[in-house]
């Protein structure tokens, strides 16, 4: 039986999920423990076996003589992490790409990949050291506040085929002369605006989108050297507390503050119905004409629309309407040497499809997937939306039907076969974020994690 099985359990929990606007600010509690797991361990042989004392000779440590452990220092910093097919996509900043994480020993916390991870750190917050040498008694407990405010440049968060963005924060530790450990919870990040600046806001102007109420610390913690800086980053500004395990979490519900605005501007910019008709046609006439309510959506939301057939010369047989996103590299960021059409992926997300013939009206209805990404302009790509639509049409002659008459009456029989064609034609559309609960949900996105070192 093992006398030393103490260990401490980092937990970190984000206060309101893992999704979140630019320009909000992310709050995350991580709690210390130091887990006796041999207590509970010899509790059930003491219940079930009664070895305290007994027969065997076997005694468990009392409390008194149980060890403090300590953690030489904790810090955490979060992540954007920029991946490309090199195939196609030529990054110049690659020479900047983050190492592979590393089991040294070093008091350093570098902005670096996990194991299998390919990439390079497009942004990193200012790094922030939550304590230094913390001692913890057996089965005590220290709770520390973390908050981070996201710059609005930043690229939002995307899983695409050539370009992918995706964000982490890392609370990283180490023990004395023990390899460092990294607890990381993957985040997601939304974009109001349909584009980012490439190019960082700097401090003077983007200082008036700062909270009032975050605590600067007095001491510059970006100067030690548990961490280091990412010389990209141009504002972050991060607030760290040590308290005890009552937190008593901010309260988001205040008027005006980052989410109420955020949510306000996404409801001016689709809420707003704006009908539009569309006459579609081709060499031989009209087809139909589509009407849509608006051109904007937001993540989960249904499009509708509907098709009128009453006034059509040239039949149409079916119809079928896709949701597609356009991922276009843009042209500095391109391999030479490949044809034009390698660096635009199309993608499906909904098709729907319905047999119109003979029909005066019809209508079509997709949802937009809480999963994907808004529409939105990187220095890198370009992704955008639209409606692809499909036209089967044929011949007015065509369509006529055959007229036999026998000793049971008259009978009208549809022709065998059609001569068709088929038309296409896209409508743009933009999509944008809603609500970060929502989009959570749609994800499943732990909100909290685990480490024991």
């Amino acid at each position: 039986l093992s006398l030393t099985a103490a260990m401490i359990e980092i937990s970190a929990r984000l206060t309101r999920g893992a999704v979140y606007f630019t320009e909000e600010t992310i709050k995350c509690v991580i709690t210390f423990t130091n887990v006796n797991q041999l207590s509970i361990h010899s509790n059930h042989n003491n219940h079930s076996n009664g070895l305290n004392g007994g027969p065997s000779g076997v005694k468990t440590r009392p409390p008194k003589d149980r060890e403090v452990e300590t953690l030489c220092w904790a810090g955490v910093q979060i992540h954007c992490y920029c991946s490309v097919d090199e195939t196609k996509v030529v990054d110049n900043d690659h020479q900047s790409s983050a190492p592979a994480v590393q089991t040294s020993t070093d008091t350093s916390f570098n902005p670096c990949l996990m194991r299998g991870e390919k990439g390079r750190v497009l942004y990193a917050s200012s790094p922030k050291i939550l304590f230094c040498d913390l001692n913890l008694s057996p089965n005590e407990s220290k709770c520390y506040a973390y908050s981070e405010t996201i710059p609005d440049w930043v690229p939002p968060s995307y899983n695409g085929l050539k370009v992918k963005y995706h964000y982490k924060l890392s609370i990283g530790t180490q023990r004395v002369n023990a390899s460092i450990q990294l607890l990381r919870i993957p985040i997601r990040i939304l974009s109001i605006d349909n584009h980012c600046n490439p190019n960082p806001i700097p401090n003077s102007l983007n200082a008036k989108h700062r909270n009032s109420n975050q605590n600067h610390e007095s001491n510059d913690d970006t100067s030690d050297e548990c961490f280091v800086d990412d010389p990209k980053r141009k504002d972050s500004v991060v607030s760290t507390e040590s308290t005890n395990c009552a937190l008593n979490e901010t309260n988001d519900s205040s008027p005006n503050t980052v989410l109420d605005v955020s949510l306000h501007r996404l409801d001016c910019l689709t809420a707003k119905r704006c009908p539009q008709s569309y006459v579609i046609t081709n060499q031989l006439g009209k087809v139909a004409k589509f009407c849509v309510l608006k051109g904007t959506f937001k993540l989960g939301e249904d499009i509708v629309g509907i098709f009128n057939f009453a006034e059509s010369t040239v039949p149409c047989v079916q119809f079928s309407v896709t949701l597609q996103s356009e991922e276009v590299i843009r042209e500095e960021y391109r391999v030479k040497d490949l044809k034009p059409s390698s660096f635009t992926q199309t993608t499906s997300y909904g098709k729907y499809n319905e047999f119109c013939l003979h029909m005066n009206h019809s209508q079509m209805i997709l949802s937009v997937p809480l999963t994907v990404t808004p529409t939105f302009v990187s220095d890198m790509i370009s992704l955008s939306w639209k409606l692809h639509f499909e036209f089967v049409t044929t011949k007015p002659e065509d369509t006529q039907n055959t007229v036999r008459t026998d000793s049971q009456g008259v009978m009208e029989q549809s022709p065998a076969l059609l001569n068709v064609q088929t038309m296409v034609w896209d409508l743009p559309i933009l999509i944008y974020a809603t609500h970060p609960i929502q989009v959570a949900r749609g994800f499943q996105i732990p909100a909290a994690s685990t480490l024991t070192v």
